[in-house]
């Protein structure tokens, strides 16, 4: 029975990304593999009351854009007066352990959407469409600017002394960070070993990440989870390069965790290699990420086997500067 305001959306999802220039491999081609978009409008009183809307990518790319490119496009939606938060989700609808059903307990079941959540085994390993998930958020300022803090937008009706023709923009980007480790074992070998082998990586991470993983939560709790990858092609294990990709479970900002539970993963190496006659079989190497990965993030690791002592435990770092306490 409310009277229906009708308020534009500036909308921009991620499009085709070919590989860096520059970068020695190729990895799975970040396109637009995805068939459902979701925008949800939460009110900040009552924080009961909520709106989904979703549109199908078909009818996404007939909207009008705001642009000639075609990369911002024009949603209409009708909506009651109040102060509230939009948001805005791409997935596929039909993958295994799709969040559409997450994203139906926050508007039809009261959930938090600091806690909502999605799987790191999203769409069955194809990777494709795992790196298509986007998230965002209204995140402009009074000034204009993108905060990355999300911000409230006021519907308010034409008539309203204090009515705002600002349209409110939501920029989504891509949720998945990867993980890209390049090794090479041609010092082990200078080094006097002999039958130098990486046979297998662990990724210590998280069984989900979050669809918004840059908004707090003050009672989620991360659920560990190992990743396995099993290395056995034999030129590969001398000198080789893995991708993984994950979705984050929070974030850190200036080295302060912005979200209870925030998960720090670390990658596991297992060595084997021959010196003086003496065999070691699959001796682990630790690499521990100094803090949480962010969204949306390229992480580069390149690692130079030069034998199989020391500690095994590897600091990395985030800007060039860590420290190597392995070797």
């Amino acid at each position: 029975g409310e009277n229906l305001e009708t308020v534009k959306l500036y909308i921009s999802v991620p499009g085709v990304q070919s590989t860096r220039m520059g970068d020695p491999g190729t990895a799975v081609p970040e396109g637009e593999d995805w068939d459902e978009l979701a925008i949800m409008v939460e009110y900040t009183s009552p924080s009961t009351k909520r709106l989904l809307k979703t549109i199908s990518k078909t009818d996404f790319e007939t909207l009008p854009s705001l642009d000639a490119e075609g990369k911002i496009k024009i949603i209409s939606l009708d909506v009651e007066e109040g102060e509230v938060y939009i948001y805005g989700v791409t997935y596929t609808s039909s993958a295994s352990q799709s969040p559409k059903s997450v994203i139906g307990d926050w508007v039809n079941n009261g959930k938090k959407i600091s806690e909502l959540t999605i799987s790191n085994a999203y769409a069955g390993g194809d990777m494709a469409k795992f790196v298509s998930v986007a998230t965002g958020f209204y995140d402009l300022d009074d000034l204009g600017n993108h905060t990355g803090t999300r911000q409230t937008y006021s519907i308010k009706s034409i008539t309203d002394p204090n009515f705002s023709n600002t349209i409110p923009t939501i920029i989504l980007t891509r949720l998945a960070a990867k993980i890209d480790i390049q090794w090479d074992a041609a010092d082990a070998y200078e080094a006097g070993y002999t039958d130098v082998k990486v046979t297998g990586f662990t990724y210590k991470g998280t069984k989900y990440g979050r669809l918004f993983p840059n908004i707090a939560s003050s009672n989620y709790s991360a659920e560990k989870q190992d990743w396995t990858f099993y290395n056995t092609l034999e030129i590969s294990q001398r000198n080789g390069r893995v991708y993984h990709y994950t979705f984050p479970d929070g974030t850190y900002i200036d080295g302060t965790a912005t979200a209870a539970g925030v998960t720090v993963p670390s990658v596991t190496f297992n060595i084997s290699a021959t010196q003086n006659g003496t065999t070691t079989t699959n001796k682990p190497y630790t690499m521990n990420f100094k803090k949480a990965l962010q969204k949306a993030t390229w992480y580069k690791v390149n690692a130079t086997i030069k034998g199989i002592t020391g500690s095994g435990t590897i600091t990395l770092s985030m800007d060039n500067t860590g420290v190597q306490t392995g070797e």
